[in-house]
């Protein structure tokens, strides 16, 4: 069965699925059909064929979709709407050009307009302006829209959790691939030469053609990690970084070793599937004078597993950081997808940057022990032969490879309830909306403009979405946070386990340690206040002190890390005196 012969009968299978999905989620009444449905059922087809092509020991069975060694794939409308036995499949007239004026009319919307030269990397710059201080003069209205068509391709990025009408879709690609996904929205004349020059994504993407066509061209990912080391592959042709269409074309034995894999042009209800790293690039310059339309706008559904850390070179990231284990494929900036890691044999390097299963924010991780062990496994199979290329030896254990997925996994799972609340505060303002128009349609004014009150204006997707990026926000902090904060749990444990089996009442104690003192037969918490040779002051956390402790009337809560051997007697030191004992010990470790 070849790759879109095993997609088509994922989704025809999926279909009933997302039915439930989409009846559950009020998109339709039991028994109708929505396009939300259809919108489910393609994304979960996108994660059955993921599942069955690669194995549980990370070997894959045939062509898989997603990673640098996927496989992109073109799905024509007809094919669709014959798995649906229909007669044009359930995304033709979700989404055309007037959908776009009414959300432009009703919302305050941000778009870019992209670059057209195709030997440079794509810019973007802004639409619209500010002409003055009220609010309407700032908003981004259709004739600005129309005017940067005339000059490149207008992105709306994000734009499922703007526009009500597309978080349906984008909710049902997060929930039927329990992933955070993200929604962008690309508008282009006809008749552009390059509407968007040769590039790369981070995001594996599903393109859905809404209306008119564009051509695209798809090529093999650059092999020339060794020349550009420093380009990101997941944003080739971006910015400074240039992807040269002509140099693309010169095939496996040119500059970049790429190969021109695709040549297709998409029209209303087909849809496109690219894996991350590939290069591609669009025109909507038609061949044939058939094919009526005035602009071409295709739906991208980002599929966003290296944007939330969510794959094998995101986790031995986290479990190096975590174990303070010096990494050599350490980037000089933020960005690990750059640097020494494109150095690596093309082999490794793509199964170090592959997503980690999709059903892994699904399960539980304490009760699926098994599941993140065979994970583990394959995080440190990795990791070793980046050890054999590199000649650095790690030695992470398997538990702390273990512990930093399920780090990862809560952060995941964190982002993921973000997005979904993100998309179901859009699909809820679109039906609010609805019921309010029908109340005050006879407010509208002569030229059909919306008359829009100043509650309805709080709730704009300017005000509503902020809140939701905050958290995101917050989340990504807290996780670098715990990468970076200390030793791992499982050293932790490894350390404890070699213990005194009474060490609350053997091990060494320092100043600051919380405790709790023996007082009559009864202990009360506290905190070591002084060491005086064999004796403790402790002091309580109502203010009171006891001084001259023995050392087993004192029970110590917390077991003793290894850095805890590096303490010292700190008796009749003055704060100063400590400071410098502590300064001639690190300059002594260093040694």
């Amino acid at each position: 069965m070849s790759l879109l012969e095993h997609f088509i009968t994922e989704y025809q299978q999926s279909l009933e699925e997302g039915s439930k999905w989409a009846t559950e989620f009020g998109f339709a009444e039991e028994g109708e059909d929505a396009p939300e449905s259809a919108f489910y059922a393609i994304f979960r087809a996108i994660r059955q064929v993921d599942a069955k092509t690669n194995n549980a020991d990370g070997s894959s069975s045939g062509e898989k979709l997603m990673g640098l060694s996927g496989v992109p794939m073109y799905v024509p409308n007809y094919i669709l709407a014959r798995a649906e036995q229909k007669h044009q499949n359930a995304f033709c007239d979700f989404f055309h050009f007037p959908h776009l004026a009414k959300a432009l009319e009703e919302d305050f919307l941000d778009a870019q307009r992209g670059s057209t030269n195709n030997r440079k990397g794509w810019q973007v710059a802004a639409v619209s302006q500010p002409t003055g201080s009220s609010f309407n003069d700032a908003r981004m209205t259709l004739p600005e829209v129309n005017a940067a068509l005339e000059a490149g391709t207008v992105i709306f990025n994000n734009i499922g959790a703007h526009i009500p009408r597309l978080a349906g879709p984008t909710l049902a690609s997060t929930d039927a691939l329990s992933l955070p996904g993200a929604l962008n929205m690309y508008v282009t004349a006809k008749g552009m030469r390059t509407s968007a020059p040769p590039h790369t994504d981070r995001q594996d993407v599903l393109v859905v053609q809404m209306e008119g066509a564009k051509r695209w061209r798809v090529f093999t990912p650059p092999t020339d990690g060794d020349v550009k080391p420093n380009a990101d592959p997941f944003a080739r042709g971006k910015g400074e970084d240039s992807l040269p269409l002509h140099t693309l074309l010169e095939g496996r034995e040119g500059r970049l070793g790429s190969e021109l894999l695709m040549d297709v042009v998409t029209r209303e209800g087909d849809v496109l599937y690219i894996p991350a790293g590939f290069p591609h690039t669009t025109d909507t310059v038609e061949e044939s004078n058939d094919v009526d339309y005035d602009t071409s706008i295709h739906l991208t559904f980002n599929i966003d597993t290296h944007v939330w850390d969510l794959d094998y070179l995101a986790a031995r990231s986290a479990a190096l950081q975590r174990n303070k284990v010096n990494d050599a494929l350490s980037p000089q900036s933020e960005n690990r997808y750059v640097g020494k890691v494109n150095q690596l044999p093309q082999n490794i390097r793509s199964q170090l940057v592959d997503a980690l299963p999709l059903e892994f924010l699904d399960i539980v991780p304490s009760e699926s022990p098994d599941f993140m062990k065979g994970i583990a496994k394959q995080l440190a199979t990795k990791c070793n032969l980046v050890d054999e290329a590199t000649g650095q030896s790690t030695e992470v254990s398997e538990a702390s490879y273990v512990e930093a997925l399920e780090r990862i996994h809560s952060y995941g799972s964190d982002i993921l309830d973000v997005h979904r609340d993100m998309y179901l505060a859009a699909v809820e303002e679109g039906r609010l909306r609805k019921a309010e128009d029908a109340m005050t349609a006879h407010l509208k004014k002569d030229d059909g403009e919306v008359t829009m009150s100043n509650e309805r204006m709080q709730r704009l997707s300017l005000f509503r979405v902020r809140p939701f990026f905050e958290q995101i926000e917050s989340l990504k902090k807290d996780l670098y946070s715990w990468c970076v904060s200390g030793e791992s749990i499982a050293q932790e444990s490894a350390a404890s386990s070699q213990l005194d089996p009474n060490w609350q009442f053997t091990a060494a104690l320092k100043v600051g340690d919380e405790v709790e003192a023996d007082l009559g037969g009864a202990f009360f918490a506290g905190k070591i206040a002084q060491v005086t040779g064999n004796t403790y002051n402790v002091v309580f956390f109502d203010g009171d002190r006891e001084n001259g402790l023995e050392r087993d009337q004192i029970k110590l809560l917390n077991p003793p890390t290894a850095a805890d051997e590096d303490e010292f007697d700190t008796t009749g030191m003055t704060p100063k005196e400590i400071k410098r004992m502590r300064k001639k010990m690190e300059k002594k470790k260093r040694k």
